[in-house]
């Protein structure tokens, strides 16, 4: 409650309150289906926060807040989710009303005209902005429509993909507890973990999980561009192909490097892949420089494509020379979660990252009414496809276990 009058004195000063923003039907294209010219009515935020600490080589995540938009058209309406915050409890997301709020009182397809104007390169919009409007414009667009989203995206795919289970702790008992987590809720098969940029250290975990998981199972780390004092690509491939030979079968961003580097690297590690990241930021940019020797698997990680359907031409492109794709996560835990598992399946990825997590989403789970994407006792996760992206919760239990709830 405090945390809510809070919110609405920042707020107030600011003098959002009761603002609107100019609708644009006289300048944009007239041009729009019947049913797409419903008007959006109304949009809430709920705060859901996650108190589990995360560590990554650039440092520590003690805390997050993530923001849950339902965007409402009439009888129908959009969910989408964004990390809004780390290590500040006591978010008030005024920044995030500021952006939202322009839409309201659009139709949804000029919300969606307005928000492709802000999908463009050098934009003021930022890649989460974009990403959080355009996943909720998206769902509600095919509910009107009675379409999948993976049908407005023209996604062919439509096998289970599987989940890809991520341990973000550097205690070595910590991980070795972790892995073993992932055989009870069998996500074993496809298992990422984070390194550190210290081979020592980034050796043991790889040994530890080798040890839990077995010869099978697939094993990506993920170093965040940690590995900073090398002085060739010789001297990195030698550190790489140690991990190599101990079992690790694929490396996102080991470090800071040229698209020329990334190839030339690629090279020098045999059957090891690759796995580019930063290089695809944003889709837009991805689709400019990637090429196909500096990588063989290229990640599309949720928070900085910027466009699900700039997202999807991606992975065209990434298919046209020859690359697997996975999909990646920013700690996501509530309705992104379905919206980037349809995405998965529907470009055929090797395997998605963005999946519900036993803990940090366990509050949130408590309030799916029906999903369309649904794990599979395999620890894959599989669609029936629905309009949108189909989810439907619990809204009043949703709203009783957020922290702040804005009826913007």
């Amino acid at each position: 409650m405090n945390d809510r009058r809070k919110f609405i004195k920042d707020v107030s000063a600011l003098g959002l309150v009761g603002a609107t923003y100019p609708l644009l039907s006289s300048c944009l294209d007239k041009r729009k289906t019947t049913l797409l010219d419903e008007k959006i009515t109304k949009i809430e935020l709920y705060r859901y926060d996650i108190n589990i600490p995360r560590y990554f080589s650039f440092g520590t995540w003690y805390n997050r807040q993530h923001l849950f938009m339902k965007l409402t058209a009439g009888d129908f309406y959009g969910w989408s989710e964004i990390p809004a915050s780390r290590n500040v409890p006591d978010l008030q997301p005024v920044s995030w009303v500021n952006y939202v709020k322009q839409f309201k009182g659009l139709t949804v397809s000029a919300a969606q005209e307005l928000l492709q104007s802000q999908q463009v390169p050098d934009s003021a919009t930022s890649l989460k902005e974009m990403e959080f409007m355009d996943v909720a414009l998206l769902d509600v667009a095919g509910r009107l429509q009675e379409k999948p989203g993976v049908e407005l995206l023209d996604l062919p795919y439509s096998d289970a993909v599987p989940g890809l289970y991520c341990i973000l702790y550097k205690d070595e008992e910590e991980v070795r507890k972790e892995a073993e987590k992932s055989l009870e809720q069998n996500l074993g098969h496809h298992l990422k973990f984070k390194m550190y940029g210290e081979q020592e250290l980034d050796l043991k975990l790889l040994k530890i999980i080798r040890g839990v998981l077995g010869e099978n199972s697939v094993v990506i780390s993920d170093v965040n561009s940690g590995y900073k004092n090398w002085s060739s690509l010789k001297e990195l491939a030698d550190i790489i192909n140690v991990f190599k030979d101990n079992g690790l079968n694929a490396i996102e961003d080991p470090a800071e490097m040229s698209n020329d580097q990334w190839a030339t690297l690629q090279g020098m590690v045999g059957e090891l892949s690759l796995i580019p990241d930063k290089p695809m930021r944003p889709s837009w940019k991805g689709m400019e420089t990637i090429r196909p020797d500096m990588g063989r698997i290229f990640n599309m990680h949720p928070s900085t494509m910027g466009s699900f359907k700039q997202t999807a031409l991606l992975a065209n492109k990434i298919r046209e020379v020859g690359g697997k794709i996975m999909v990646g996560d920013d700690s996501l835990v509530g309705p992104a979660c379905s919206a980037w598992q349809q995405l998965a399946i529907g470009v055929g990825a090797d395997w998605v990252e963005a999946i519900e997590k036993k803990e940090d989403s366990a509050l949130y789970m408590d309030c799916i009414i029906k999903s369309p994407t649904k794990k599979l006792s395999n620890g894959y996760y599989a669609l029936e496809k629905a309009p949108g992206f189909g989810l439907v919760l619990d809204e009043e239990r949703l709203k009783s276990m957020t922290k702040l709830y804005i009826d913007i």
